[in-house]
């Protein structure tokens, strides 16, 4: 079917995305809970819980030995009874008979009102150009299923954070409607450092009548000392602590009994959602999808990973293993492949198929790979803009607005070179002292860079060491002039001298930490840190996508907020295609040119 046959829509009608060009301003707002600082102690919860749930996958103790995956066309059929499709066929839209639309969305629960600005967007039915005829426009109403594409909550996806930062901001906002959607999910990293416990209670079908559930829009206590507090109280008196057996997005309804699940769209076109865990696919899972592939060898495939093929434009391993564990080669295959985990927009070919990341769901931003990638087709924000903003890193961390883990880490290392040996060992030994410190920085530097597994190792051990140097230099350049000064006053005590060198020390090591990680991203080195210490609440987005009644193919658009936490900011289409690409069936040229028309992008 195609849009042509659609009556003219009275949905919203979207301006094309700005193109790319530095702003300077955004739209920052408080909330509660408040948005994650990243080198904040109340993510170091979360790094903790990191490396436990890394600790326990490498110990193969698999949370997923309670699942069962569905069979294909159970939950086919599940999927089609809950949006209210009647029919007994072996995939959805046989049941549903026509055009069924899909919203996906990825890295979602951060900052509360980010999350309410994208629910207030994922509402709206759009007018949206056709793909393969920009003249017509196609009626585009909410997805009758909403995908979640991993990292439901963070900085872990405990019930209560996805209660918080997702659920509660959601149902705010979500109507309330007769009948039901269907809600599928694949976790990412920060949902297994909660063992899928918060995951489950949210995606997982319940035994009981979520009728009886009502969507909750109070925010609940997630405060990590108070829940220690509870807990240790607990143990004590050998009790447990409840939780809520669901968490409920209002009209939504589960339909999985897994982390992972092929669901059949049309008999030849079917949807793969992948769980790598922390690690790889594991054995189980392999099987499960590779036997239904041989059932059906000429099925086409969409594919929801949790993390992408191509990370910044370049393969990425565990993606590219993915793949191949499940017998997909995207060089060969025309396959359309859907990923979160990296934070921004951004369509780029791979081999014969189409890759999409689309990790714009509420989470802090990712730039464009500013080096070493070859150009996408699309991305969201581009170059430019990802630039401007990079440039507000180094002081960023500096005055302590991505946290305070780093100052608290600098005054660690430096406390014994400019306050212990100035009063116990003498003068003679700061310069000393601070360059054991500052080359002590410089190694913590090069492992925070991703040394160990970079191709680019010399390059990240040069940057490390300059930032080591950098913070040797100053503190000592003015401990040194404050003893000077302390001759000529003598009733200073010497320990003033101490303080403020320490003082410069840590504002000084922020600031080349902050230097160093935009030096790196600039570079193409390492993309993620920077960004992740600005929490930058811009360029969020969902996928909106019209899988076609007769399975020829999809429709894609990505819709998009530049300044989300702006009440006057309208949503913008990022872009258009469809999938298949035309060259799939009709071939390319005689001299090896795409056709025209394959996508649509200002």
């Amino acid at each position: 079917m195609d849009g042509s046959s659609h009556p003219p829509s009275t949905g919203l009608v979207l301006k094309r995305a700005p193109r790319d060009a530095p702003r300077s301003r955004y739209t920052r707002a408080r909330s509660d809970p408040p948005r994650l600082s990243w080198f904040g102690f109340r993510s170091f919860w979360g790094h903790l819980r990191h490396f436990a749930a890394s600790f326990i996958a490498t110990d193969d103790i698999d949370a997923r030995d309670w699942m069962t995956p569905d069979p294909p066309t159970r939950l086919a059929k599940r999927v089609a009874a809950t949006c209210g499709f009647k029919g007994s066929h072996d995939s959805v839209l046989e049941n549903a008979k026509r055009d069924v639309f899909f919203d996906y969305l990825a890295d979602s629960g951060d900052h509360p009102g980010v999350a309410r600005a994208i629910a207030s967007t994922l509402v709206h039915e759009y007018a949206l150009p056709n793909p393969r005829d920009p003249e017509q426009s196609i009626k585009a109403p909410r997805g009758e299923v909403l995908l979640f594409g991993g990292d439901t909550a963070y900085p872990v996806a405990t019930v209560g954070e996805i209660r918080n930062r997702l659920v509660v901001p959601f149902n705010e906002v979500l109507p309330a409607e007769k009948g039901r959607r269907a809600i599928l999910g694949i976790p990412g990293n920060h949902d297994w450092y909660d063992g899928l416990d918060g995951f489950a209670r949210l995606f997982r079908i319940k035994s009981f009548d979520l009728g009886h559930v009502s969507p909750t829009t109070q925010s609940a206590d997630t405060s990590h000392i108070g829940h220690a507090v509870e807990l240790f109280g607990r143990f004590v008196v050998g009790d447990q602590i409840s939780k809520e057996k669901a968490v409920v997005l209002r009209g939504y309804a589960p339909a999985q009994n897994c982390s992972y699940f092929a669901l059949p769209l049309t008999d030849d076109l079917h949807l793969f959602g992948l769980d790598r865990q922390l690690k790889k696919l594991d054995f189980r899972q392999r099987q499960f999808f590779r036997r239904w592939r041989q059932k059906r060898p000429g099925a086409r495939l969409i594919i929801m990973m949790p993390n992408p093929a191509l990370e910044f434009g370049r393969p990425s391993d565990s993606g590219m293993e993915m793949l191949s564990h499940i017998g997909v080669d995207p060089e060969r295959e025309d396959v359309l492949i859907i990923a979160g985990d990296i934070h921004h927009y951004r369509r780029e070919t791979l081999g014969r198929s189409t890759h999409v990341t689309a990790g714009g769901g509420g989470a802090f931003l990712h730039p464009a790979p500013l080096r070493n990638a070859p150009e996408p087709e699309v991305e969201f924000p581009g170059k430019k803009q990802s630039r401007s903003l990079l440039r507000k890193v180094p002081l960023h961390i500096a005055f302590g607005r991505a946290g305070l883990i780093p100052h608290v880490t600098m005054a660690a290392v430096f406390a014994p070179a400019l306050g212990f040996t100035t009063g116990w060992l003498g003068h003679d030994w700061i310069g000393l002292a601070n360059t054991i410190a500052g080359v002590a920085s410089a190694v913590i530097f090069a492992l925070l860079g991703g040394v160990r597994k970079s191709a680019h190792k010399f390059q990240i051990i040069g940057l490390a060491a300059l930032a080591g140097m950098l913070i040797t230099t100053i503190p000592t350049f003015m401990a040194w002039r404050l003893l000077q000064e302390l001759e000529t006053f003598p009733h200073i005590p010497t320990w003033v001298c101490s303080g403020l060198s320490l003082v410069a020390a840590v504002i000084v090591g922020g600031f080349s930490f902050g230097s160093y990680l935009t030096a790196l991203t600039w570079l193409g080195l390492e993309e993620t840190q920077a960004f992740t210490s600005l929490s930058h609440p811009s360029f969020k987005h969902f996928l909106r996508m019209r899988v076609r009644e007769d399975g020829s193919g999809v429709d894609v658009w990505c819709i998009g907020l530049v300044d989300p936490l702006n009440d006057e900011e309208e949503p913008v289409l990022v872009d258009a295609f469809s999938w298949p690409r035309p060259e799939s069936k009709e071939g390319r040229d005689h001299e090896g040119h795409d056709p025209p028309g394959r996508s649509e992008q200002e």
